[in-house]
């Protein structure tokens, strides 16, 4: 006899639902959004003509005037020029802008020697003024070049203060003295040292008929 198999029917076992989990790709998106801004900041850009280094750059032509020639003769003539100073205690110098640095050089080491001199000592300004003129004056005329100013160092002025000096140095970059006179410095000992200047005169031709020498000076030549 046949024995009856046994056949369990087990209920199949209940299958919990699975969740799917689900990856956003935000990289791509971030891509996305700069290739958007890319194309749009380039829309209107245009591709340049060759390739390489065939590409020509694009230049804007700039229209900018060329500064305008300058004449350093005609300029003093005309007296736009200005002295360029230099001085200390023991030593000064002075020369009209643009000019040669080696005449300023030889004037200092006496390669020009004076031709003729004028000494200011126990003149007030006002009188060291007018002589000081009318010496320039026949200098210039005589087409004497280097001459010697013996000013003194203002050893007996006020508080020892050399005034007289100090005034030569002014008047020399002021008319009528800035339309013949082009450098001064400094004398050697020789010749009076601190207490004395040479001073280099142009050629009479370069300015002729452009020096005023009879101009009335104003107070502050003379105070100030």
């Amino acid at each position: 006899m046949r024995k009856k198999e046994r056949v369990s029917a087990r209920q199949p076992e209940k299958q919990e639902g699975t969740k799917k989990k689900i990856v956003v790709d935000t990289k791509h998106e971030e891509n996305q959004e700069d290739t958007d801004d890319f194309y749009k900041a380039m829309q209107d850009v245009k591709s340049l003509d060759g390739k390489g280094r065939a590409v020509v750059p694009c230049t804007k032509e700039l229209n900018v005037s060329p500064p305008p020639a300058t004449n350093p003769l005609q300029d003093f003539m005309d007296g736009k020029l200005e002295f360029a100073l230099n001085a200390t205690e023991d030593y000064v110098e002075g020369h009209i802008l643009g000019m040669d640095l080696m005449t300023v050089g030889k004037l200092q080491s006496r390669q020009y020697s004076p031709e003729a001199h004028i000494d200011l000592h126990g003149l007030n300004i006002e009188q060291a003024y007018y002589n000081l003129v009318a010496f320039f004056r026949n200098s210039y005329q005589r087409g004497l070049r280097t001459v010697l100013v013996v000013t003194g160092k203002g050893k007996n002025s006020v508080n020892g203060m050399p005034i007289l000096r100090n005034k030569v140095q002014e008047w020399f970059t002021k008319d009528p003295f800035r339309r013949v006179v082009i450098a001064f410095c400094t004398a050697k000992q020789e010749d009076g040292g601190t207490g004395a200047l040479y001073v280099l005169i142009r050629k009479q031709k370069k300015t002729n008929g452009k020096v005023c020498w009879d101009l009335t000076p104003t107070d502050s030549v003379f105070f100030l």
